[in-house]
């Protein structure tokens, strides 16, 4: 069986549900090598609901971008994305491509210092329970924290953080 290679994000975000999560999403494209793989690393990725649509979803576009501006009495940080989309998963779509969420350990509080794996717990919550009141057409930042790249033999089938035949 041919070996492909696919870019996985892992990433935080804050929730509307006053929760923060971290999430694994795996590009929607596979290669033939790890470095045609790693062009995907400057894709941005974003929640939104969109108007008819499946509730919550990530959006991934082609690119994105950040600068701090400072405007003399202020310093924030400008995000945005660009290009096209380049794929787009509702939950059932993203636990299918190999995507999972877990939910940072509510009782560290909100001065928490990430070290252990432990500080994140297993969830079997969908993107519309943790984002009840979503506003439509905004987008929901997840901050881009680290990547993998997956090596797959094709024609498994991949579900959630249970990845069979994939060598990171």
């Amino acid at each position: 069986m041919q070996k492909r290679y696919q870019y996985c994000m892992s990433g935080m975000f804050a929730a509307t549900d006053q929760n923060y999560y971290e999430i694994n999403i795996p590009s929607p494209h596979t290669y033939e090598t790890e470095e045609e793989a790693m062009a995907d690393g400057a894709f941005g990725y974003r929640f939104v609901l969109l108007p008819g649509g499946k509730g919550p979803q990530v959006v991934i576009f082609e690119g994105s971008g950040f600068r701090l501006v400072c405007d003399g009495k202020e310093n924030y940080i400008k995000d945005w994305v660009e290009g096209d989309i380049v794929g787009i998963y509702d939950f059932d779509e993203f636990t299918k491509a190999g995507g999972y969420i877990r939910l940072l350990n509510p009782e560290l509080g909100d001065d928490v210092c990430i070290i252990e794996d432990s500080d994140f717990l297993d969830t079997d919550k969908t993107f519309a329970d943790i984002f009840p009141n979503m506003e439509y057409l905004k987008l929901y930042y997840i901050d881009n924290l680290a990547y993998s790249i997956d090596k797959i033999t094709e024609g498994d089938i991949i579900y959630g953080k249970n990845r069979r035949n994939i060598d990171h």
